[in-house]
C-alpha cells in the first residue's frame, strides 16, 4: 500500500472566494474534485501535476470518477476562471499548496535539528560522565596503592639478626605457632642463608613461611622423628616458592634436638 502523507487543510476553506466562485458553477461535486487533485499533487515529489501527456486528463477522471471531457473544462476553468491552480502548459499545480509544504519542511527540519542537538548534547554528556568515573576510578586505584605502600612502610621492623627483621607482630606470631626455640633456629637458619648468599627477600617473614619451616621439618625427619614443629596456620598467601602450602601440624612426640653448625649448614 503506497504511503500516506499529510498536509494542512483548513476548515474553513470552502468559505474561501476562490472556492466560492467555483462552487457557484460546479457545486459540491466540484469541491469534491478539487480536494482530490489537491491530494494528488501532495503525493507527487514536486507537488505538481503533467498536464501535457495525451491521456492525462483521462487518467485524472479516471481517478475522480467522472467523464474526461468535463474533467478538462473543471481543470482549465480552476487555473483560467477561478485563479485556484497555476500553470505553465505542461504541469498545474496550487500555490496554496506549495506554501504549506514549504512550511512544513522548515518546521521539520527545525525538529531534526532540535533532536540531534539534544542528541549530540546527551552523548557528549554520557561521554564527559565516563570521564569523570575513569578518572575516578584511576584516582581511587592510585590512592588505594599509595595506601597500601605507605601502610606498608608504616610497619616498624625490628632486627632479630644480622640479617633478618621482623615485625612485632609477625615475631609473635612465630612463637605462638613454633615455640621460641624453634623460632630463634629458624631465624638462625635465614639469617646464615642470607649472609653466605646475599640474598634479599621482600619478606623475612614470608621466606621463614615458605621455606625455612620445611626445611627444619625434613631434616628433622631424616633424623628419626618430629620435633613438634608445627606448619604456620595463620597465614595462608602464596609463597615465594610459587606454591600455596596447606596448614597441618605434627604430634609433639618428640624432643627437641640441638643442631651441630655442620647439619644447619646442611639444611642451606
Amino acid at each position: 500500500m503506497k504511503e500516506a502523507y499529510y498536509f494542512s487543510h483548513d476548515s474553513n476553506a470552502r468559505n474561501d472566494k476562490k472556492i466560492l466562485d467555483m462552487l457557484s458553477v460546479y457545486g459540491a461535486e466540484g469541491y469534491g474534485w478539487y480536494w482530490m487533485l489537491v491530494e494528488m499533487m501532495r503525493d507527487d515529489s514536486d507537488y505538481k501535476l503533467d498536464m501535457q501527456s495525451k491521456y492525462s486528463f483521462n487518467a485524472f477522471a479516471l481517478q475522480l470518477y467522472a467523464d474526461s471531457t468535463k474533467i478538462q473544462s473543471f481543470i482549465m476553468d480552476c487555473i483560467n476562471e477561478f485563479g485556484l491552480f497555476e500553470s505553465d502548459g505542461a504541469f498545474f499545480w496550487s500555490n496554496s499548496l506549495l506554501r504549506r509544504m514549504e512550511k512544513k519542511k522548515k518546521i521539520s527540519e527545525s525538529r531534526s535539528n532540535a533532536a540531534n542537538k539534544r542528541w549530540n548534547n546527551a552523548n557528549a554528556s554520557k561521554t564527559d560522565a565516563g570521564a569523570m568515573q575513569n578518572d575516578a576510578k584511576e584516582s581511587k586505584g592510585k590512592e588505594s596503592k599509595r595506601n597500601k605502600k605507605e601502610s606498608k612502610k608504616d610497619i616498624k621492623k625490628n632486627q632479630y639478626a644480622e640479617f633478618v627483621n621482623l615485625s612485632q607482630e609477625e615475631y609473635d606470631k612465630l612463637i605462638s605457632f613454633y615455640g621460641e626455640d624453634k623460632t630463634k633456629q629458624m631465624i638462625e637458619i635465614l639469617d646464615n642463608y642470607k649472609g653466605a648468599n646475599n640474598k634479599k627477600y621482600a619478606s623475612d617473614y614470608r621466606a621463614i613461611l615458605n621455606w625455612v619451616v620445611k626445611r627444619v621439618e625434613e631434616e628433622e625427619r631424616r633424623h628419626g622423628g618430629s620435633s613438634g614443629l608445627p606448619k604456620y596456620q595463620g597465614d595462608s598467601k602464596k609463597g615465594y616458592g610459587g606454591s600455596d602450602r596447606k596448614i597441618t601440624r605434627y604430634d609433639q612426640t618428640s624432643n627437641v634436638r640441638e643442631f651441630s653448625d655442620e647439619e644447619l649448614a646442611g639444611l642451606i
